[in-house]
């Protein structure tokens, strides 16, 4: 809400007493300006680049949140949670005199019907004064139109390619401005200023420029130093009369050991900005290593080293400058515009659930996914923008800062935990609800109407509250000097409306289970029939409490908001301390140890089988064989990073071994083998998917490239003033192709790799910068014959780098998911079987190893899903004779396992609660249980482990498999059996006893769901046998 703008409340149905604050403490409003007379330098941002632009390392986009609903959810209201009565000025809101209405405690709610219309009827005259003379100004609504026209022309789909298109074309004037070029001395390598302006593009936030920046200048320290190692161990050995031998040093050690270092520690690091620096190594060293022709010969050539690294840098330094003068944007504007954005994302998705909880279905199914997805985008990209953010604020002695808005944005994300435990909820109300008409089905919706009936109005004024709580939270605006705004009443409002939906549910539930409908069919011993009612109200009873954990989510939002207040308020001055490093310990070491283990911990293998079990996991009495330890001592080398470095490095060495031998160095050269080189190290990937992607598009992309180049210069030979245009427009288009990645991201790169490489490099030799390079054409460039020696050598790297993917350590990305996946299914299924509700006895005494529930485990599990979702579009890029790989059935595969994950974090949220604050029904209940529990989570882990087994071997599943849904009912009975007993023995207590189990029992149902759902999967991926399948 904007100072001077309309209200969008509907009218209050009661009034709200207020007092007009000018001043007030209890609303102020903090800013995170800088003083004025501040020396530390701030680009001027435009907002309008803010809310849609991105870099590429934030693949989501952080526009507006999905709001085609918002007219029919967002009730703009605040109730009175004891009543129900609107309470719209509860919250601060503007009008036209600037002035604030808030709630005053001390009035009595009989008052406040008339000070409401009061308020809204002056809300009115001073919109429709300020309306009516806007009627009779036309200048108003010309200057609308103008910034519309701006804001559209503007936008980030001309901006973000305009910036690069505008570095790309600065960075060849290296080449076509001569007085620039004769600066930089003899040489046709002067393209590669341009080359690293394609690479380290200008399309990025400020704080992602730095650490950009950071990264190339250590590559190409570690180039150089790589260089000046190789020419020196090449001068030695060739001063003792060895250079054979010299050379073999270069190419095993420097070449292979060098890049193959490159390519583990871009797979190891997998960051967008530290793969671009890896890329400009690549090609800076290959540059030296054959082009120049130094350590061939045995010389040392640091003439040479240092042009190369001052044409690369002069690239960096364009594209830096552009990055911060034309269209600058920082990752700290627009980390604020993406909290608010998902905040608003929350609040719609929260009012979506609820209305569609109780109401049925309001939204239809495609305008949910939209609003799953937007939220899902916007949660995703606020890491990609906090690590950016951190660079600005250290830069800008704001380090402080960054650690505030870094637990904001924590907290902000462990809201979306909640928002997935209420979708599960909603999940198995639609299932439990769709069931055949009857008796059953009859009872079913009478006991969730008294739920609804009984507790909807108080759900609505809790989520009613919450949601215009989201929709002020955080920031004020995206700008830098964005202000916080903070009144004490907000976090009272929410306890208040928290507390009246907590007694109502305590009741609801309490009034449920006392109904006839229920206590009937629970003496009539129906088992079907009351098994149904108990998971009705388990959901009934999980949705209600998901509601709470997200208020006690948002209330600590709000804490860490009151606190960066606090902060801001107190004016703390800019400090650069961080640069003392000899005071502080390392703020970062990087472990080698792999990301991608999902091997089975030896806590969780013990339970492959029980005490009684003759499967033991000792330690063997005997020494242990040599090979044996071998083979232990091996295990680092058997990581898919460790064996993709190795591959590169021995592909490089022996790719380049033809500019080390006599008798084919010439025609190496000729044909410009250190494009090729170049070609093999960037096209390889760890996977053949990749890979095989990478290398269709570097061909296309490179046959396109060298035809425009061709074109262009025989429309413009040798002009140095349509040449840089038409390779602006063709920047325009490739720097479109990249940012978007449409069709894909390197093709627009390859185009615009050969282009430079080819016309430019043209240029260089009709000016007469050749290097003794007059196989083509020398002062008179013959454009054909480099643009084939450009296509020749460009393919063979390619053809290469595929023969060494799919021959040397081939790392498929569909066996890769098969292995991974499987062994995913089998943890969740041992999670399951450790039956992890056992614990909650025990931790109760000692609460400290509540981390040390089974379910802990969830955290890493979830981290190994993201990265096999990345394996599932790689396996669809692999080429089968079978046909497509079944890309959709493993995508829906995906995403019921990581439903299932979810349903893990629902349980394993309530056991850290419950651990915390457990009474003695908690433990009778578990012990009560234990048995059902037992079977249920054995024939769960059957079910995984099958599951596991079927997708590794690549067999359809059996016709009859265990069935976990009579386990489920027995258990599911039990509980109702102990609350009967309660009843009996007079000892009935609060319904919030019984919340572990009503989120047990619904993860019981999402997973028992999810299994069959993946069954059927398996059978449509597998359900064909051919006839060697089964052949011995």
């Amino acid at each position: 809400m904007g100072d001077g703008l309309p209200l969008t409340h509907p009218t209050p149905t009661s009034t709200i007493p207020g007092r007009q604050l000018t001043d007030s403490p209890e609303a102020t409003e903090y800013s995170t300006s800088v003083h004025p007379s501040s020396s530390s330098w701030e680009p001027q941002i435009r907002h309008d680049d803010i809310h849609n632009e991105s870099s590429t390392e934030t693949s989501a986009d952080e526009g507006e949140p999905y709001s085609g609903f918002r007219h029919t959810l967002r009730k703009h209201s605040f109730r009175v949670p004891s009543n129900g009565s609107d309470a719209s000025p509860l919250f601060e809101q503007r009008i036209g005199s600037g002035t604030t209405f808030l709630l005053d405690n001390a009035t009595e709610m009989h008052d406040l019907e008339g000070q409401a219309r009061i308020q809204q009827n002056g809300i009115n005259r001073d919109w429709a004064e300020r309306t009516g003379r806007r009627r009779l100004n036309v200048l108003p609504r010309l200057q609308h139109i103008v910034r519309r026209a701006i804001g559209f022309f503007g936008g980030p789909w001309l901006t973000r390619p305009l910036r690069c298109s505008i570095t790309y074309f600065l960075a060849s004037l290296v080449v076509f401005w001569s007085p620039l070029s004769r600066a930089l001395g003899p040489g046709d390598t002067k393209h590669l200023a341009a080359t690293a302006t394609v690479y380290f593009h200008a399309s990025r936030s400020v704080g992602s420029m730095i650490e950009a920046t950071l990264f190339a200048e250590t590559a190409l320290l570690y180039s150089a130093c790589l260089s000046v190692l190789s020419m020196l161990t090449a001068r030695f050995f060739d001063e003792m009369d060895h250079i054979v031998i010299g050379h073999a040093i270069v190419l095993l050690v420097f070449c292979a050991g060098g890049l193959g270092s490159i390519a583990f520690l871009k797979q190891k690091m997998r960051i967008a900005t530290f793969s671009t620096a890896c890329s400009l190594a690549s090609v800076t060293f290959g540059s030296i290593l054959i082009h120049e022709g130094s350590i061939q010969r045995g010389d040392v050539s640091f003439a040479k080293i240092m042009q190369i690294s001052v044409i690369v840098n002069s690239g960096i330094v364009i594209a830096t400058s552009v990055c911060f003068l034309v269209f600058p944007y920082t990752a700290i504007a627009k980390l604020k515009v993406t909290s608010n954005n998902t905040m608003k994302s929350y609040a719609n998705l929260l009012s979506a659930m609820t209305l569609n909880f109780t109401n049925g279905s309001i939204l239809t199914s495609n305008e949910y996914d939209k609003l799953l997805k937007s939220s899902q985008a916007l949660m995703t990209s606020l890491d990609g923008l906090l690590h950016e953010s951190m660079y600005e604020h250290y830069v800008w002695g704001t380090v402080e800062e960054y650690q505030f808005q870094k637990r904001l944005v924590k907290s902000t994300q462990r809201l979306s935990q909640h928002i997935g435990g209420l979708k599960s909820s909603y999940a198995m109300k639609l299932r439990l609800m769709d069931m055949e008409p009857g008796y059953r089905r009859s009872s079913c919706y009478e006991l969730f109407d008294v739920f609804v009936h009984y507790l909807g109005p108080q759900m609505d004024n809790l989520v009613s509250t919450l949601q215009n709580a989201l929709e002020m939270l955080p920031f004020h605006d995206g700008r830098l000097e964005s202000r916080i705004r903070v009144d004490v009443g907000l976090r009272n409002i929410i306890i208040t409306a928290r507390q009246t939906f907590d007694d109502a549910r305590i009741s609801t539930l309490q009034e449920m289970y006392s109904m006839d409908v229920f206590r009937s069919q629970v003496e009539s011993n129906t088992q079907e029939i009351y098994v149904s009612l108990e998971e009705v109200a388990s959901v009934c009873g999980q949705f209600s409490y998901g509601l709470l954990t997200f208020a006690d989510g948002l209330l600590q939002v709000l804490t860490v908001i009151e606190e960066y207040a606090v902060y801001l308020n107190q004016g703390h001055p800019r400090s650069w301390d961080w640069m003392k490093f000899w005071e502080r310990p390392s703020a970062y070491t990087m472990s080698f140890k792999s990301n991608d283990s999902v091997t089975v911990p030896l806590p969780l293998s013990r339970l492959f089988g029980d005490d009684t079990s003759d499967l033991k996991f000792v330690k063997p009495a005997g020494s242990v064989p040599f090979g044996l330890r071998l083979w232990r001592a091996l295990r680092e080398f058997r990581r898919s990073d460790v064996k993709y470095g190795i591959k590169v490095g021995i592909g490089a060495m022996v790719f380049t071994m033809p500019a080390f031998i006599d008798d084919t160095r010439d025609i190496f050269y000729h044909y410009r083998g250190e494009w090729g080189l170049i070609s093999f190290v960037i096209v390889m990937n760890i996977s053949i998917g990749s890979t095989l992607s990478a290398a269709f598009y570097r061909i296309l992309g490179t046959a396109i490239g060298t035809l425009s180049a061709y074109v262009a210069w025989q429309l413009f030979p040798s002009n140095n003033i349509a040449l840089p245009i038409v390779g602006f427009f063709i920047a325009f288009v490739c720097f479109h192709m990249i940012l978007t990645g449409r069709p894909n991201t390197v093709f627009g790169r390859f185009i615009l790799l050969t282009f430079n490489l080819t016309a430019l490099y043209s240029y260089s030799l009709s000016r007469g910068d050749d290097e003794g390079d007059d196989d083509e054409g020398g002062s008179h460039p013959m454009i054909g014959e480099i643009a084939l020696h450009r296509l020749i050598a460009v393919i063979a790297g390619v053809l290469w780098g595929v023969i060494i993917t799919l021959y040397v350590w081939p790392n498929s990305a569909r066996a890769e998911l098969k292995r991974k996946l499987g062994i995913l299914w089998i943890r969740l299924g041992l999670v399951w079987k450790s039956d992890p509700l056992s614990k909650v006895p025990l931790l109760r005494d000692n609460p400290s190893q509540s981390q040390h529930v089974a379910l802990e485990e969830e955290q890493n599990l979830a981290k190994s899903y993201l990265k096999m979702r990345d394996l599932v579009v790689q396996a669809g890029k692999e080429f089968r004779l079978k046909g497509p790989y079944p890309v959709q059935q493993y995508k829906v595969i995906m995403s019921v396992t990581e439903e299932i994950l979810d349903a893990y974090h629902n349980v394993n949220t309530m056991i850290v609660r419950t651990t915390t604050n457990s009474s003695e029904v908690d433990s009778d209940i578990i012990r009560y249980t234990e048995v059902e529990r037992k079977e249920l989570g054995n024939r769960i882990f059957l079910l995984f482990y099958l599951l596991s087994s079927a997708l590794r071997l690549g067999l359809p599943l059996p016709d009859h498999l265990p069935n976990t849904e009579h386990a489920r009912d027995r258990m599911i009975a039990k509980v109702n059996e102990f609350r009967r007993k309660q009843v009996r023995e007079a000892r009935v207590g609060s319904e919030d006893e019984f919340v572990l189990f009503y989120s047990f029992i619904l993860a019981t149902l999402s997973i028992n769901d999810g299994l069959l759902h993946m069954i059927a999967m398996l059978q449509q991926i597998y359900g064909t046998i051919e006839d060697e399948t089964l052949t011995i």
